[in-house]
């Protein structure tokens, strides 16, 4: 059994294998190791690594340190570049999110001044002298505005819930299904 270690507050990569026939525990690191360093290590490895393993299960134990090893600073270096790659990743990812929210955040505010200028476009018709026939190209350019807004925002709204109540009935959005828009007669048939 084998495994390497990655000390950060000394930058060290330390190898350490169990040989169960010998109930030895041995380990090697990629650069000399100060007496505090190599202090810290034994404790984590004895600690952590001996206990996975049958190493306290035996009478007779070996721990030993076998000094620098080549490999481990390739092991090291290999280390040291994939964290280097994902936290590149981590920070491109974050970029990304970050100006997609953005412009999420602008597009929705643009579209939200875009509806507002449309419900007082409405309001001007209204005031104007209501028609049908200029009534609708507004309804559809609101149906559009709202459908973008939806787009961008998390949560969705529908035409009716933007114009306001006093608006509805002259743009086809009754509150009751039937009812004219105001500014337009309902001819009744009468049988007498």
């Amino acid at each position: 059994m084998s495994e390497l270690f990655y000390f950060s507050f000394a930058d060290l990569m330390v190898r350490v294998e169990y040989s169960h026939e010998a109930n030895a525990l041995r380990y090697a690191s990629h650069r000399k190791m100060t007496f505090n360093e190599r202090v810290v290590v034994e404790q984590y490895l004895l600690s952590n690594f001996a206990q996975k393993t049958g190493y306290y299960k035996q009478q007779a134990s070996l721990f030993v340190y076998l000094g620098m090893e080549a490999q481990l600073v390739k092991d090291l270096n290999l280390f040291h570049l994939k964290n280097t790659l994902k936290t590149l990743v981590d920070k491109e990812n974050d970029v990304k999110a970050s100006v997609q929210g953005l412009i999420s955040s602008s597009m929705q505010n643009y579209y939200f001044e875009q509806i507002g200028d449309a419900i007082v476009a409405m309001r001007q018709e209204v005031q104007n002298g209501f028609s049908t026939e200029r009534a609708r190209p507004l309804r559809k350019k609101m149906e559009e505005l709202v459908k973008a807004y939806n787009l961008y925002s998390q949560q969705q709204l529908s035409v009716k819930q933007v114009v306001p109540l006093e608006l509805q009935s002259y743009f086809g959005l009754d509150v009751m299904p039937g009812t004219p828009p105001r500014g337009e007669r309902m001819v009744e048939n009468r049988d007498e």
